[in-house]
Order: structure tokens, then sequence, then C-alpha cells
């Protein structure tokens, strides 16, 4: 289980609680302890997630559109991978769901490989 709070990814079950494995800021989610620091991972670009180190920039892995994510490299294209709450992250569920998928991607577990 993980869990996000503040920006903050940690591995614990509780919000808050766990060693952080990672952080998201803008879009772009780091392997870092404080949000914006780290080594970039990949980003989210207009619902589309990419493993490139800047906002537009890299290979699009896969997009969330409508509870869906994606395989396509555009938005809503590609079969489906699954809901978007297959990929959830206790205490991210306010957030942009594409943010929330993407953290998932990166930090927990790949969707894709």
């Amino acid at each position: 289980m993980s869990n996000y709070d503040n920006g903050i990814i940690r591995d614990g079950e509780a919000i808050g609680e766990g060693n952080i494995i990672g952080n998201i800021l803008g879009g772009v989610i780091r392997d870092g302890a404080n949000k914006g620091e780290g080594n970039v991972l990949g980003h989210v670009d207009n619902g589309v997630i990419k493993d490139g180190a800047s906002i537009g920039s890299g290979n699009a892995l896969f997009n969330v559109k409508r509870g869906m994510v994606r395989n396509g490299s555009a938005l809503g294209s590609g079969l489906a991978m699954g809901k978007i709450s297959d990929f959830s992250i206790n205490g991210m569920a306010l957030e942009h769901p594409p943010e929330m998928v993407a953290a998932y991607h990166f930090l927990i577990n790949k969707i894709t490989k």
C-alpha cells in the first residue's frame, strides 16, 4: 500500500506514514524526498503520461480519459488497461487523475514494461 500527503508519496498504509518513495509537483514525478527535488522519472502532459524529463518531452506511455487508462499515445486512444481506481494511491483521490496514475506507474508499480 502507498499513500499521498501534500505532494509526497510514501510506502506506508496510513497517510503520512512510511518511507518516502517520491514526490509530484506540477505534473512531474521525481524520486526525491521533498517536492520538486530528485531525479525526474516522468510527467503528465494534458492527460498523457510520458517518460521525458520535462513537460512535452519523452515517449508517450499511456493516457487517462473519462475514468479509463489506455495504452495509446493520444488522449482517449488505445486499448483500455483498466480504470483509474485500479491504480489508486491512498489520499490522492482528490488530485488530478492522470497525476495519480503517473505516480502509481513511476513510483509504485510499472503499468507498462
